[in-house]
């Protein structure tokens, strides 16, 4: 039986009201705040700074229909495994996760490891993975926090112990396969790493080639002290999807977190991150590339809240944007009084493709304290004309000397990718479109 609403709003009101607490992945004392948010409808605009670069109206006014799992081909997923091989794989389908595509949760628990499912979890471990999202508070509190926290019937509970080193990384795979219906998800996954404990989490969003969704993901991450987590972001999803993401972060003394994001996919993203230093010693490093094409718009929000002494930070984007191709970048570090030797860089660098491209950058600092190394930087342009002629004179044709460049300024970034085949992966799938860009382009 198939569900039809009218648009985006209708079906956020259509769930508020649909089935019982016992379908929804967080509890009723958790979502009842969230659900009073929905109930008021309020939709950021262009009127709000946080969002004047990334208009809604289309999202808004798609139409939807829930639907139910139509079986899969396994041969979809084999490509998109292959990111990490030697990963724990867990599957998550239009949103619902999949056991019969997943490895068994249970997996790593001998190496201290602990994978829930978010609906399955029992008074203990819910308290502990609810304290985290309580505990985190995003600047940008949209609509779309509430969206996943009120109405997510879905998500992972990961909690690695004390001093433990897990070596296998994790891999989140969420696929959106229905084509000529639009899909709605919105998993919520709260991480937690014990102290002195490190771990490696690749979370992948893809779609199958025609498929129609709208995807509100939201993790809340907590690191303890000692601690460190690799976390990579890939957006890979179809033309016909919308991503809007809030990523939650709280670091303790000592811990360290390099997240990656590779946007390369999708109608529009919106990626938010907020980390705040919540214990001295920590360090965070942030870096990533958004990569458009066509008419897509690719937006990524970050706010880091030193609001501890002796912290570390470290920015770096780059954005390539080609035909109609809309880039934002929207950073804010935060200094606050009591942050003494604070030590925070940011950096978005941005190359066009084309006269019609547009990229939007607003890196920012607020600095209340005395003692700090703060620098930001943004620079937006197009491929260099003199090294263009320089490699044509040496034999080299217009496309393959601007495919070389343009690769040369997005590998800077991917070489930091630790995870070899991920490495190599990411850098074929971008290599792959600037190809195609460059050759459409000439």
């Amino acid at each position: 039986m198939t569900e039809v609403s009218t648009n985006f709003k209708d079906c956020i009101q259509d769930q508020i009201h649909s089935g019982d607490d016992t379908d929804f992945a967080l509890s009723p004392e958790l979502r009842s705040s969230s659900l009073a948010i929905l109930n008021e409808g309020i939709f950021p605009t262009r009127k709000d700074e946080e969002w004047r670069y990334t208009p809604l109206k289309d999202i808004l006014g798609r139409k939807f229909e829930f639907i139910s799992n139509d079986k899969l081909n396994p041969d979809l997923l084999v490509e998109h495994k292959k990111v990490v091989p030697d990963a724990q794989h867990i599957v998550f389908i239009n949103g619902e996760y999949s056991a019969e595509f997943s490895d068994d949760l249970t997996q790593q628990a001998n190496a201290g490891l602990a994978i829930k499912l978010m609906t399955d979890l029992d008074p203990t471990d819910r308290q502990k993975a609810e304290n985290i999202i309580q505990n985190s508070k995003l600047s940008d509190n949209s609509i779309f926090q509430h969206i996943a926290l009120g109405l997510s019937q879905s998500g992972l509970f990961i909690d690695a112990t004390n001093d433990t080193e897990i070596a296998k990384p994790l891999h989140l795979l969420f696929l959106s396969s229905t084509a000529g219906s639009t899909s709605f998800s919105n998993p919520v996954n709260i991480i937690h790493i014990g102290q002195n404990s490190s771990l490696k989490i690749v979370e992948q969003f893809v779609s199958a080639q025609d498929a129609q969704a709208v995807t509100i993901p939201a993790d809340y991450i907590h690191l303890n002290k000692g601690s460190s987590l690799d976390f990579y972001k890939l957006g890979l999803e179809s033309e016909g999807t919308d991503h809007i993401s809030n990523t939650a972060v709280e670091l303790s003394e000592s811990a360290e977190l390099n997240m990656h994001q590779y946007l390369l996919g999708s109608r529009l993203t919106r990626s938010n991150s907020e980390i705040t230093f919540v214990e001295p010693g920590a360090q965070a490093k942030l870096c990533g590339i958004f990569l458009g094409n066509k008419s897509q718009h690719l937006d990524i929000r970050t706010y880091m809240d030193h609001a501890q002494p002796n912290c570390t930070s470290d920015q770096s984007f780059r954005g390539i944007m080609n035909d109609r191709s809309r880039g934002v970048f929207n950073g804010m570090v935060l200094v606050r009084e009591h942050a003494q030797n604070t030590d925070a860089h940011q950096s978005n660098k941005n190359l066009l493709l084309s006269r019609d491209a547009r990229i939007d950058t607003k890196p920012q600092l607020e600095i209340f304290a005395d003692d700090v190394k703060c620098t930001h930087g943004a620079t937006i342009g197009e491929l260099d004309e003199d090294a263009l002629f320089y490699l044509q004179s040496r034999g080299i044709s217009k496309v393959d000397a601007a495919l070389m460049l343009t690769h040369a300024f997005a590998s800077e970034i991917t070489q930091e990718i630790q995870i070899d085949s991920l490495r190599e992966y990411v850098q074929h799938k971008i290599a792959n479109r600037l190809r195609h860009i460059q050759t459409t382009n000439a």
